[in-house]
């Protein structure tokens, strides 16, 4: 009998496991199995992105959603004995176990990062299930899609118990046909992200900013009929300020659509057809007033098929390089900026909306800055809406950053897929005239194959913008006679204790140099990539991080060498090989808002620096542009020291809350005053 029972058990127990089986593996879950354990890349291609999202006809699903952490990754059905999270399983007669509830989870703001809502989230890295039920009535002969502006930094979307997608990169935008997916009425929406890095994400795993995980953008059901206009990029002809290049994709790749162009301003209004390819390509002989910083002129510009109306008001410029330098809309310019990062002023966490954008550029405004270098990866789309009107120019990057993985074809699938969408979402944007494609990357041959990947990719897009990468150059070579420029101030000055300028000495007879000589020390920023890019920027640090390194390298105090270093600055010269403009594209020092001692860390420091840093920049004439680093502190968790940074990075021109530090006054003086062309 006892036999028996355990016979049936087990046959009870092999039909559970049956079931269970097919239920994973079910119609419904079909996808699942196509995205799960694949070794296809987990991102749809860019050509799929919804452009001109402003005008559409959405939904949005901004605001509260639950949210419940899975440290394990047990919420996925394939990781879940009893079915995973998408399931949704609610108890119904008090006797069920679901070790889960959405309904009574804790609710966060989206857009928004889960680790600045929940402090007990703050350092936590992994999966974060987002829940959001919304009522929807599906409508005849349209499609409707999932747009979510970015989502960090793996994302995978589940509706009413089916995956839809996934996509990994992080803040770039993507989209997804829901059509199929959708009920009339309430629908639930399941989203997992993941702010997990790994050694062949973009970026990856160590950055020197915060982790934001979740949902950082906005979040929108977006509807278009079957035949809807996928994107339409309008843009003066560089070439010919009376011409305008006008680009148009449909969805479908089929001849004979009609589409209406019509820009009241101009009186111009025409009529085309789409080719085979489903695309239009014309030069319409336009003649629009230029967009600039002093006049940021914008126009509504209309398109129309016969199924939908899309519009957007948009600027027309151009942008280029001749020789060592910078023209905007061929008049000779200088990039007078400010590097900064997403985050907003009082508020943790990341920036996502117009009003974030609106009080940041307003602010940095006061600076009598032309440019802002967005670094070190794409904002939403509400930064170049906000800059176009602020008439501010922008440099936009992907987050191709220190020790990316440059041999690994699925990084560079990620990061070319990136800077597609940034392109294709921004392709507009008068605002934008630089496209980044790296930031302080080391030298190597894989590298250099990676990057004129990632060149290629925004040359098939838009050639319309200057490029570059933020580049760290510089030989042993170069800085050893850096030390020797110090060695010999330090031989001359007064003030140099006898033990240290005995030092001095020895070093300089070492190189036999004789102590009445004349020296500067000639930074050459000779970085191969020089050769493909439009614009060299570098990043360079005198007066602050390659202090420490003489300090070890000669026996030398460290204040010391920050003297000798203030003494020698005004007459660095620096240049390239290649016969280009030059933009210092970060240079700076911590400095927390406050602190007054005259040391490192304060903010008579961090003014010191920025006189003397301006004075040499400004003598060195292929220098046309400058962008210090940074605007504003923001959270990097690489900056732990207690009391100064606390987990900021301390080097911004205003604290986390606005105040403004000494060194604010220093740069804006010197634009409006001493740099003003």
């Amino acid at each position: 009998m006892i036999n028996l029972i355990q016979k049936n058990i087990f046959r009870a127990f092999i039909g559970f496991l049956i079931i269970f089986t097919l239920n994973l593996y079910s119609e419904d879950q079909s996808d699942a199995d196509s995205f799960f354990g694949r070794e296809a890349p987990i991102y749809p291609l860019p050509d799929n992105l919804i452009g001109w999202i402003d005008s559409r006809q959405i939904l949005t699903l901004n605001g509260e959603w639950s949210y419940i952490v899975d440290p394990m990754n047990n919420g996925l059905p394939e990781s879940s004995f009893f079915g995973g999270f998408p399931k949704n399983k609610i108890q119904k007669t008090g006797m069920e176990l679901i070790e889960y509830n959405f309904e009574t989870a804790s609710k966060i703001q989206i857009p928004g990062a889960w680790n600045a809502e929940d402090e007990k989230l703050f350092f936590y890295r992994g999966p974060v299930w987002l829940y959001k039920k919304f009522n929807y009535l599906p409508k005849q002969d349209a499609l409707t899609h999932l747009y979510i502006e970015g989502s960090n930094f793996t994302t995978k979307i589940f509706l009413n118990g089916s995956i839809v997608g996934e996509f990994e990169g992080g803040y770039v935008p993507f989209n997804f046909d829901i059509s199929k997916y959708l009920k009339e009425g309430e629908n639930i929406l399941l989203v997992q992200t993941d702010n997990t890095l790994n050694e062949s994400s973009v970026p990856t795993q160590k950055t020197d900013w915060w982790p934001w995980g979740g949902i950082v953008g906005d979040v929108y059901i977006v509807e278009t009929p079957k035949q809807f206009i996928q994107n339409a990029y309008i843009q003066l002809n560089p070439e010919n300020f009376s011409e305008v290049l006008f680009k148009l994709e449909i969805n479908k790749k089929s001849a004979g659509h009609k589409i209406k162009l019509e820009i009241p301003e101009l009186q111009f209004k025409a009529e085309y057809q789409t080719n085979s390819l489903g695309l239009v390509k014309e030069n319409i002989e336009i003649t629009p007033q230029l967009w600039s910083p002093s006049s940021p002129k914008l126009y509504e510009v209309i398109i129309s098929s016969n199924a939908e109306t899309i519009s957007d008001e948009i600027g027309f410029r151009s942008i280029k390089t001749q020789g060592q330098k910078i023209y905007l809309n061929d008049r000779e310019i200088k990039f007078k900026g400010i590097a900064m990062h997403s985050e907003p002023i009082g508020t943790p966490g990341p920036a996502f909306s117009k009003e974030h954008f609106q009080e940041l550029l307003s602010t940095a405004k006061d600076l009598n800055i032309n440019f802002i270098r967005a670094a070190h990866y794409p904002y939403t789309r509400h930064l170049a809406k906000v800059a176009d009107r602020f008439g501010l120019m922008l440099w936009e990057e992907v987050p191709v950053y220190w020790n990316i993985d440059w041999n690994n074809s699925d990084t560079l699938n990620i990061a070319k897929n990136q800077i597609a969408r940034l392109v294709q979402r921004d392709q507009n944007r008068a605002s934008v005239v630089v496209w980044s494609v790296a930031n302080e990357t080391p030298l190597s041959s894989p590298r250099m194959k990676f990057l004129h990947a990632l060149l290629s990719e925004i040359e098939v897009h838009d050639s319309s913008r200057l490029s570059t990468a933020a580049l760290l150059s510089g030989s042993e070579e170069q800085f050893r006679s850096l030390v020797l420029v110090l060695a010999l101030q330090g031989a001359k000055s007064q003030w140099v204790n006898p033990n240290e300028k005995a030092i001095f000495r020895l070093i300089l007879d070492q190189a036999k140099i004789p102590i009445e000589s004349e020296l500067s020390f000639y930074l050459s920023i000779d970085d191969p990539l020089g050769e493909s890019v439009d614009l060299i920027s570098y990043n360079e640090y005198f007066g602050w991080y390659y202090v420490t390194f003489f300090t070890d390298q000669m026996m030398i105090s460290e204040g010391t060498l920050r003297k000798l270093m203030f003494e020698v600055m005004p007459d660095i010269k620096i240049s390239s090989p290649f016969d280009k403009p030059i933009h210092i594209s970060e240079f700076g020092a911590g400095a927390k808002y406050g602190n007054h001692t005259n040391k490192i860390w304060s903010e008579e420091y961090q003014a010191k620096l920025y006189k003397h840093q301006l004075e040499m920049l400004s003598n060195n004439p292929q220098i046309q542009g400058i962008s210090p680093w940074v605007f504003k502190d923001f959270r990097a968790m690489l900056r732990p020291l207690p009391g100064i940074q606390d987990f900021y990075n301390r080097k911004g021109l205003i604290d986390e809350d606005g105040n403004k530090k000494e060194a604010f006054e220093v740069l804006a003086d010197f634009y409006k005053n001493k740099w003003n062309k």
